[in-house]
C-alpha cells in the first residue's frame, strides 16, 4: 500500500487528471444509480389494491332516436334499472363481486375529495372514494394490522366513514403521523358544526393512484364513504356519471368481456338503461401509465447511452495508461519480479485510485442529496419520492463503485495480460 502511495505521488501530474475525471464520473454514476434504484423501489412497492381479473363496465341511456325509448321513465327510473341490471351481474356464473362507484376507481384520471374537521376546526381533506361496500371486495382494499376488504366493506354505511392511515401525516399540528388513534372517533364533516357527524369505522391500508406515484401523493390517502340510492338519484342522476366494476374468478376471466357483450341486449339492458361497454383494467392501467411508461423509457436511454460513454471512456482511459507502461512492466519483469505481482501492482494501483476519489465525491454526492432534501424538488434530480437516508445514500454510493471499479478492472485487465506476456528483453529492445 505505501509502494503505491509513493508511486501515485510521484506520478502526480498524470494522475491528478484521472483523478478529476474518476471524480465527475463517480458523481455522474452516483445519480444514475440512486434515480434506477429510487424508480425502481417506487415501481415495485404494493399498490394497496388488486385489479387482476377486474373490469370496468360504462352505460348509457336509450336516445329519443331508438326504437326502444320510453319517455315516460324518470331518473330515478334509470338508477333503479342501473342497480337491477348490478344484481343481475351478481349472479352471473363467474362474477365474485360488484360495485358502484363515482369517480374514485383505480387508475382513474380524474378525482374528487372529501374533508371532515378534528379538534374543531382543523381541516383534514383527502381523495373520496365514493362508493358502496362492495367496491373494497371488487378491488381487495386492505385494513391496516392485516384486515381484509371484508372488513372494510362491513364498515362502511350512511353513518361511517373510512379512513387511510397516513390521512394526517401531513398535518403536524394534530401530531398524528398515523391515524390508528382516530378509528371509532366521530367527526364533524361542516365547520362551523352544523350537526353533520360520522363515525370514523375502520382505517385501510393507503394506496397508490399509479406504479410511477407514491401513497404520500394525492389518492394515496382517501376518505372512504358510502354512495346510496338517493345520492345516485339526487347528486348524479344520469349513469353515465357513474361507474361499475365487477371481479370474476381466474377461470371465468377467459374471454369475460366477448361473452358478457354478447348477452348485453338481452340481460343487461332494462328500461332505457343499457351496457355500453366493458374494460379490462389491465387496459386502463396501461392507458393510464402510458405517459409515465414512455418517459421513464426515455431516460432509460439517456441514462444507457450516458453509462456507455462512460464505461467506454473509462475503460479507455485505463486501458491506454496500462499499454503505455509496457516497458516499464517489461523492466520489472527483468529485475525479478513476477507476473503475479506486477498484475496486482496494476490492479492496486487503479483501485487504489478510485479509492482515493471516493471520499470526495461522496461529499459531493452527499450534499446534492441534502440540497434537495431540504430545499425541495431541482431541476437536476426530480425523482426523489424514497425517503432520503444516510442508507440510501450509502447503497447509491456502493453501487457507484462497483460500477466504477469494474471499469477500472476491465480496463487494465486486458493490457496488463498482454504486456506481462511480453518478453522482456523485446520490450527493452523497443526501449
Amino acid at each position: 500500500m505505501k509502494n503505491l502511495l509513493t508511486q501515485i505521488k510521484n506520478e502526480w501530474r498524470s494522475n491528478l487528471f484521472l483523478l478529476v475525471e474518476l471524480l465527475l464520473v463517480f458523481a455522474v454514476l452516483w445519480y444514475i444509480v440512486d434515480w434506477v434504484t429510487v424508480t425502481a423501489r417506487v415501481y415495485r412497492a404494493p399498490m394497496g389494491f388488486d385489479t387482476e381479473h377486474c373490469y370496468n363496465l360504462s352505460f348509457s341511456t336509450l336516445t329519443s332516436k331508438s326504437a326502444l325509448y320510453n319517455p315516460e321513465l324518470t331518473v330515478e327510473d334509470n338508477i333503479d334499472a342501473l342497480l337491477e341490471i348490478t344484481e343481475r351481474l351478481r349472479h352471473r356464473p363467474g362474477v365474485e363481486a360488484v360495485s358502484i362507484s363515482q369517480n374514485c376507481y383505480p387508475y382513474n384520471e380524474g378525482s374528487n375529495s372529501a374533508q371532515f374537521y378534528l379538534q374543531d376546526s382543523i381541516h383534514v381533506g383527502a381523495y373520496l372514494v365514493w362508493s358502496d361496500p362492495d367496491f373494497y371486495r371488487v378491488f381487495r382494499y386492505q385494513a391496516v394490522d392485516g384486515g381484509s376488504s371484508e372488513q372494510l366493506a362491513a364498515a362502511i354505511s350512511d353513518q361511517t366513514m373510512i379512513i387511510t392511515s397516513n390521512i394526517t401525516e401531513d398535518y403536524p399540528v394534530l401530531d398524528l403521523p398515523d391515524a390508528r388513534p382516530l378509528l371509532n372517533r366521530e367527526v364533524a364533516l361542516t365547520y362551523p358544526d352544523r350537526g353533520y357527524h360520522r363515525r370514523i369505522a375502520a382505517i385501510a391500508v393507503p394506496v397508490r393512484r399509479s406504479h410511477f406515484e407514491t401513497s404520500h401523493e394525492w389518492g394515496g390517502a382517501f376518505i372512504g364513504n358510502n354512495l346510496n340510492r338517493d345520492e345516485l338519484i339526487n347528486e348524479l342522476g344520469n349513469v353515465r356519471y357513474v361507474q361499475v366494476s365487477l371481479r370474476v374468478s381466474p377461470d371465468a376471466d377467459k374471454d369475460f368481456v366477448d361473452a358478457l357483450m354478447a348477452d348485453a341486449d338481452r340481460l343487461y339492458r332494462v328500461g332505457n338503461i343499457f351496457l355500453l361497454e366493458a374494460s379490462s383494467f389491465s387496459d386502463i392501467r396501461h392507458i393510464s401509465e402510458l405517459e409515465d411508461v414512455n418517459e421513464v423509457k426515455t431516460q432509460l436511454c439517456i441514462l444507457f447511452f450516458l453509462m456507455l460513454n462512460i464505461f467506454l471512456g473509462v475503460i479507455g482511459t485505463f486501458w491506454f495508461r496500462t499499454r503505455r507502461r509496457r516497458n516499464e512492466i517489461a523492466l520489472r519483469l527483468a529485475m525479478g519480479s513476477t507476473k503475479k505481482q506486477i498484475f496486482c501492482l496494476l490492479m492496486g494501483e487503479g483501485l487504489l485510485l478510485l479509492t482515493l476519489v471516493t471520499l470526495p465525491a461522496m461529499i459531493v454526492c452527499y450534499n446534492v442529496g441534502i440540497a434537495e432534501f431540504t430545499m425541495g424538488h431541482t431541476e437536476l434530480i426530480t425523482t426523489w419520492p424514497v425517503e432520503w437516508s444516510f442508507l440510501r445514500f450509502l447503497s447509491g454510493t456502493l453501487g457507484a463503485w462497483l460500477l466504477m471499479a469494474s471499469m477500472v478492472i476491465v480496463g487494465i485487465w486486458f493490457p496488463a495480460q498482454q504486456a506481462v506476456s511480453i518478453q522482456p528483453a523485446e520490450a527493452l529492445h523497443e526501449e
